[in-house]
């Protein structure tokens, strides 16, 4: 019988690939190189290629679709249980086939190219942000061992550690420095990477209708055009916000419905930006209230209430997940948001 279904274990340079027919039997096991995989690909017959969401998944199932196959992408985190005794590729692969077979395992889509780059862009952004914060946090503690207290805060820190430099011993003055001059060089690009995401939300359409619900800006909105593959694939709001962890996790039994803290389930870049943006939201609204309290929209007011029954926290992230609700509203029926 020929192939219909081949699971493939990704990997850098090695690749693991289990083959079955249409009785979902194996029939054929390999171990293919990158070039020998590139060209298994290509001499196949129109076929389903099963792989897991992980690192070059996206590239793989593009070069496959691009050759007359179909992909189907799943969640390493549930294709798991289905491996049996001893972890190895093949082991790997053969639980990809079995994952198949499960009609309430819901496959992870693939992201196109131009989605890709614009989480690229994220991606260099929060690596760059985590370097100068560690670079910082070593010139306070050089500083520091020698009596000399920072104020909090970032804001003209390149100043300020140089004010500082002249109080410590010569033999530190050159490398600390060079030091500073680092951070003012990891600013710089942040910013233009900041720029480079700001010229890309004022061309897109979806990144302009985001950024008009309260707490979205440029970096929200580009991140969730990157990292949503396709939002129509959620049936309502619920499921969007659900899949982005700012609902409750469950654990309930019988008659007894137990609902606890937030999931924390999927990207938690996402949810990080959203929980900031919920939390400059609620700034806003404490600055409306105090300036004009009659002309608070809906979401304000409401928030407002809230955060005067529950801890600003537990507030911050109600808003969030409301506000998770409300991109999809504002995605789904492509309008902007109106207060």
């Amino acid at each position: 019988m020929h192939p219909t279904t081949i699971a493939v274990d990704l990997a850098k340079s090695v690749f693991q690939v289990s083959i079955a027919n249409q009785a979902d039997r194996i029939i054929d096991r390999k171990r293919l190189t990158r070039s020998q995989f590139e060209r298994f690909i290509i001499q196949q017959p129109p076929v389903q290629f099963v792989m897991e969401a992980c690192a070059t998944a996206n590239y793989w199932s593009q070069f496959a679709q691009s050759h007359g196959h179909t992909t189907k992408l799943l969640h390493p985190y549930y294709v798991k249980p289905y491996v049996r005794r001893n972890k190895t590729d093949s082991a790997d692969a053969d639980a990809l086939l079995r994952a198949n077979n499960d009609p309430h395992l819901l496959p992870v889509p693939t992201k196109k190219p131009d989605q890709q780059a614009i989480q690229g862009l994220h991606r260099i952004r929060q690596q760059l942000i985590r370097t100068r914060t560690g670079r910082i946090n070593l010139a306070r503690a050089l500083l520091a061992e020698f009596g000399i207290s920072l104020a909090r805060g970032t804001s003209a820190i390149g100043q300020r550690l140089t004010t500082h430099a002249e109080q410590l011993p010569f033999v530190l003055h050159a490398d600390f420095q060079d030091l500073i001059t680092e951070i003012q060089a990891l600013k710089q690009r942040i910013e233009q990477l900041d720029k480079s995401l700001s010229n890309i939300a004022k061309n897109d359409p979806v990144a302009q209708q985001l950024m008009s619900i309260p707490g979205i800006g440029v970096t929200t909105a580009t991140a969730l055009i990157a990292g949503v593959p396709d939002i129509h694939l959620f049936k309502r709001a619920r499921q969007f916000s659900s899949w982005l962890g700012v609902t409750p996790r469950e654990h309930s039994s019988g008659n007894k419905r137990r609902l606890g803290a937030i999931s924390k389930q999927g990207d938690t870049y996402l949810r990080t930006l959203l929980v900031h943006g919920a939390r400059s939201a609620l700034q806003q609204a404490h600055r409306q209230q105090n300036k004009a309290p009659n002309e608070l929209s809906n979401l304000q007011r409401w928030v407002l209430q809230l955060e005067m029954t529950r801890p600003k926290n537990v507030a911050t992230v109600a808003l969030a997940n409301k506000m998770a609700r409300l991109i999809w509203v504002t995605w789904t029926e492509a309008r902007t948001y109106k207060p």
